[in-house]
């Protein structure tokens, strides 16, 4: 209930902010309220977006190394660090799942990083064909985190049966390290982009349909709507269907993992909301704040009893 009760705040909000035409696109800060908008998208930009895709991209890479190792001589230690590895990588994701904007939303990045349920019989059979494409989207619910998911705790029901199959057959040690690889080349594209299209997405700072904050805010919206509540929760417990689907769920195979991430994604959206400077340490993030939703909404509609507090005491009781 609190979440669905959260959605119509971050409905109004969208409103407030995409109410205007498309005129004066590219001039900076004319959105006829006063708030700076570029400061803000600054912020998002230097504090949040950027600093997190590269601390992904430094998950990845490990995570590589792990897979690396594990596939030049299989064992139960091995398999275990990458299993670490991967949860460490995929909490980090969370944090940029949101930011589906810029090359992310013409390449369908995040539908090539965390596609889920992930197709276990669509996984064997490439592997088994041995001619597959992962940046095809045919193959869209067969890599990214679901599929590594799948090849590190779903073939078999044991660790030694997961083992025999590695030990066995290199073609799923190929398998498993393609789909680390084409993570990191997919996530390589994008920070390379953000090199250059962080001026362009400060520069549309205007109140339009295609400007930066608008874009920003609608993805973020359908975000929290779509991809948190309703695919890592009400999916899977059945909120949308006539029983609970709890094979929908996020890192299915590993099992004990979904609510982490989760919760995970849920502080990852209020620290977006609030402007905290990205810096993940664990469980630890960065007490740095930068101008906001929370300050555009109080901006607009200043007050002790405002939106932005009802939003904020919605994050802490979810």
């Amino acid at each position: 209930m609190l979440l669905r009760n959260y959605s119509y705040f971050f409905l109004f909000f969208f409103l407030l902010l995409s109410c205007e035409t498309d005129e004066n696109d590219n001039n900076d800060n004319d959105n006829g309220d006063g708030f700076d908008r570029k400061s803000m998208l600054i912020n998002w930009a230097d504090n949040i977006i950027i600093p997190a895709y590269n601390d992904f991209y430094v998950s990845l890479n490990s995570l590589d190394d792990a897979v690396n190792n594990f596939v030049s001589n299989p064992s139960d230690n091995l398999l275990q660090e990458i299993s670490e590895a991967w949860l460490n990588s995929y909490k980090y994701w969370q944090h940029i799942e949101m930011f589906d904007i810029g090359l992310a939303e013409v390449i369908n990045y995040k539908g090539k990083m965390n596609i889920y349920p992930t197709d276990s019989e669509l996984i064997n059979q490439n592997i088994i064909n041995g001619n597959y494409d992962l940046n095809n989207n045919n193959n869209f619910d067969s890599r990214g985190f679901p599929a590594i998911d799948y090849m590190l705790h779903g073939l078999a029901e044991t660790t030694d049966g997961i083992l025999n199959i590695y030990n066995t057959n290199s073609s799923y040690s190929l398998y498993l390290s393609d789909l680390v690889s084409n993570m990191l080349s997919n996530t390589n594209l994008i920070i390379e982009d953000w090199n250059s299209y962080r001026d362009e997405f400060i520069t549309l700072s205007s109140n339009t349909a295609t400007s930066s904050v608008n874009k920003m805010t609608n993805d973020f919206i359908y975000y929290f709507e779509k991809g948190l509540r309703a695919n890592k929760i009400g999916i899977p417990a059945g909120i949308f269907s006539s029983d609970p689907l709890p094979h929908t769920v996020e890192a299915y195979y590993k099992k004990d993992v979904s609510k982490e991430l989760a919760i995970q994604a849920l502080r990852a959206s209020k620290n977006f909301f609030v402007g905290k400077h990205f810096s993940y340490d664990q469980e630890i993030t960065s007490s740095i704040v930068g101008l906001s939703l929370e300050n555009y909404l109080d901006f607009l509609y200043p007050g002790s009893d405002n939106i932005s507090s009802v939003i904020n005491n919605q994050f802490e009781k979810c």
